[in-house]
């Protein structure tokens, strides 16, 4: 099952259902780290807060734009966290899962990659890092903690047919909105892996890279079973 369930009767093709994830990727990563490019080298002196807003409301406003435009194909999950985080309970295919993640990994490189050729002389693409103060050990846990919240609530709109319907796409990107506004000033907020991955490949960054695998993927897993257990339809 995907994060968004098709209105068809029957899955799309695997190649369809990637080639949705490339692009949703592609999307959420060029609007969001796009945002940030463009913001913290255009808004002049002490403007922290107008940047972090503008941020956040990229990454949620970006994903949930994705989410409507490819969800009804693949199932809108443009997170290599949030596509294991359903395989472990049980709402994906494990069969499908490489070419999602391969599909999400492409979507986020070609979206630094257009991002870069946007803004030739950024020494940075949005790339996340540890704030200055910050242990790895404190990134760890808030990447790890605001993407258990952040699939608690996928799993909750996007997969309990009790949730009213149309709304899930919304739900997830005011979520990541708010997410953001919480860890932008500690990690720079990444909560998926192929958002890190992307920039950090194209811009040559690696500061505290698996800090931005270990906590989303550890941290998905959490959320996504924590409303299983809670969720009131489970046997």
């Amino acid at each position: 099952m995907s994060t968004i369930e098709p209105t068809e009767p029957v899955d799309p093709p695997l190649v369809k259902r990637a080639i949705a994830e490339v692009i949703g990727t592609f999307i959420l990563v060029f609007l969001g780290c796009g945002s940030v490019v463009a913001l913290t080298g255009a808004v002049p002196g002490d403007a922290g807060a107008l940047q972090f807003t503008g941020i956040a409301l990229a990454f949620g406003l970006g994903i949930a734009g994705a989410i409507y435009a490819v969800g009804h194909v693949s199932g809108g999950h443009l997170n290599p966290a949030v596509s294991v985080a359903l395989t472990i309970i049980g709402r994906f295919k494990a069969s499908d899962l490489p070419a999602y993640i391969g599909a999400q990994l492409v979507g986020a490189i070609l979206a630094a990659l257009a991002l870069k050729g946007v803004f030739p002389d950024a020494d940075k693409l949005g790339n996340n890092a540890p704030a200055a103060g910050v242990s790895n050990g404190s990134a760890l846990l808030v990447e790890a903690v605001l993407t258990a919240i952040f699939l608690f609530v996928i799993v909750s709109v996007a997969t309990d047919r009790r949730v009213t319907p149309g709304f899930a796409a919304l739900a997830i990107g005011l979520t990541l909105a708010a997410i953001h506004l919480v860890g932008i000033a500690v990690t720079g907020t990444s909560v998926n892996p192929a958002r890190t991955l992307g920039p950090d490949l194209i811009a040559g960054h690696w500061d505290g890279w698996w800090i931005f695998l270990v906590g989303p993927f550890v941290g998905g897993a959490v959320g996504a079973l924590a409303y299983q257990a809670v969720r009131p339809d489970r046997d």
